[in-house]
């Protein structure tokens, strides 16, 4: 699972390096500038990335869920007296968690528009 992991942050991580590297020709004169085709490249790109970065937090959130639920599952079966305030944590830390995946697509969703914002330009 690690490997897994590990590799996927390595392929978003190289995705990126396309957006840094691209040249800004403002001195084109046809129509369909290079400038343009770069921002839409760009957009592509960041689709890309948000899209990777979001199913990468899901897939974070989703494991750290369920190891949760698990650890206060077991608890709870070693101890029923907790099971009140085992719950309370449990929902606790569990929002926490998915606090963290939708500030992930907060941020996608931040990227997309300022994105947009530079192609209707």
């Amino acid at each position: 699972m690690k490997k897994l992991f590990v590799f996927l942050v390595i392929v978003v991580l190289l995705a990126a390096v396309p957006l840094l590297a691209s040249p800004q020709n403002e001195g084109a004169s046809n129509g369909y500038t290079e400038s343009k085709a770069t921002t839409n490249m760009s957009l592509i790109w960041a689709l890309i990335i948000g899209g990777a970065a979001i199913a990468l937090a899901a897939m974070a959130g989703a494991y750290g869920q369920s190891k949760a639920i698990v650890a206060a599952a077991e608890g709870i079966s070693r101890n029923p007296a907790v099971a009140k305030n085992l719950q309370t944590l449990l929902i606790l830390g569990l929002a926490f968690i998915e606090s963290l995946v939708i500030y992930v697509l907060l941020i996608d969703l931040i990227i997309f528009f300022v994105k947009w914002k530079d192609i209707i330009k």
